[in-house]
């Protein structure tokens, strides 16, 4: 179960079937380096590595399906993108899919047949993701969604949208499209997407301020009695969502302030966390903190997961130990503090 080997055996598969099994072997992998206390950071380098491989080797295998059934390939390119946990590199666990695609501008009379062809090759794609293990998203944020399988210009248009128009849902899109990473095709059509967007939140500073607003709307998960916020009722109820109630909270404010300080190349938090140290000496102490909690998070999110055979997301505080429950109380101070320092910088009291 070397990585390397791993990777070389999934460019061998030939089918679904084959990649669902090195996927189960990846996470093989992946539980013995979480119960080793293997640093998070290495594993969510080898599990992206793997993911990454695994999607690339899917579409490389449903193009070669389609040539077979006789669609002939645009001269048109195409980008697949990862977006959300997969776009941060932080999926540890199966959950399910987000992603998008970028296809070359063409002119008019060519733009329907090529986004027929890429909508039919995304379906094949996320179907074969979903034969892998990946649940489709309930959701629909996939490329096989017409509304994610755009031309370039297309793509520039409509995060120009969200950005001078942020209504609650532009910003809800924002918060999962914004951590886009390319995995497979032509990357340069990611790089000038994100040129774009750089371009167009300089002209429309105030979008920032919408963003932020909405990473601070979950404040720390600790009752006035330290107590852990749990679900009040529903599937989950008095369980813990560590997604919502911590991680995205850090997750936000961390594409927030990269975004502010135009570095585009970075999309995992706690890297994130670890260059706006760089970048800030004065809040160096404080992101430093936040990267520190954010990995601690996510080895708790891997540990739950594997203990309960699902994605993690929910446990039961009482479960704990007392020096967990203690650990991850200290992971929610820097959300505190990261909640004040952007309600402060993006004036968010002043913001309607």
């Amino acid at each position: 179960n070397n990585p390397a080997l791993l990777i070389r055996e999934i460019r061998r598969c030939r089918n679904g079937r084959e990649l669902r099994h090195i996927r189960e072997r990846a996470e093989g992998l992946m539980k013995k380096y979480i119960y080793q206390e293997v640093a998070i950071a290495f594993i969510s380098t080898v599990m992206s590595e793997v993911n990454d491989e695994l999607i690339a080797q899917s579409i490389k295998l449903s193009q070669a399906e389609m040539d077979e059934e006789g669609h002939e390939r645009p001269a048109a390119g195409f980008c697949w993108l990862a977006l959300g946990s997969e776009g941060r590199q932080e999926q540890l666990l199966r959950t399910d899919q987000d992603n998008a695609l970028i296809f070359e501008n063409v002119p008019e009379e060519e733009h329907e047949p090529v986004k027929n062809y890429y909508l039919k090759l995304a379906e094949k794609v996320t179907a074969m993701l979903h034969e892998v293990g990946y649940d489709y998203c309930p959701g629909d944020m996939m490329a096989s969604n017409p509304s994610w399988c755009l031309s370039l210009e297309d793509w520039k248009e409509q995060f120009s949208k969200w950005i001078f128009e942020p209504s609650p849902k532009a910003v809800m899109y924002c918060t999962i499209f914004f951590d886009y990473r390319p995995i497979y095709g032509m990357k340069e059509l990611s790089a000038k997407l994100t040129e774009h967007i750089f371009e167009d939140i300089g002209a429309q500073a105030i979008f920032l301020g919408f963003l932020a607003k909405d990473a601070v709307q979950n404040p720390p998960p600790l009752t006035f009695f330290r107590n852990f916020v749990v679900e009040s009722s529903g599937e989950h109820k008095d369980e813990f969502d560590i997604k919502a109630r911590s991680m995205m909270p850090l997750a936000d404010a961390a594409r927030v302030l990269i975004l502010d300080a135009k570095v585009g190349k970075i999309n995992n938090t706690f890297r994130r966390f670890e260059k706006l140290a760089e970048l800030e000496p004065a809040n160096r102490e404080l992101y430093e903190q936040a990267a520190d909690a954010y990995e601690i998070l996510m080895r708790y999110r891997a540990l739950q997961g594997l203990k309960n055979k699902d994605s993690g997301r929910y446990f039961k505080p009482s479960e704990l130990s007392k020096m967990e429950r203690v650990n991850l109380r200290n992971c929610f101070q820097p959300i505190k503090d990261l909640q004040t320092l952007l309600t402060l910088r993006y004036q968010l009291a002043y913001l309607r």
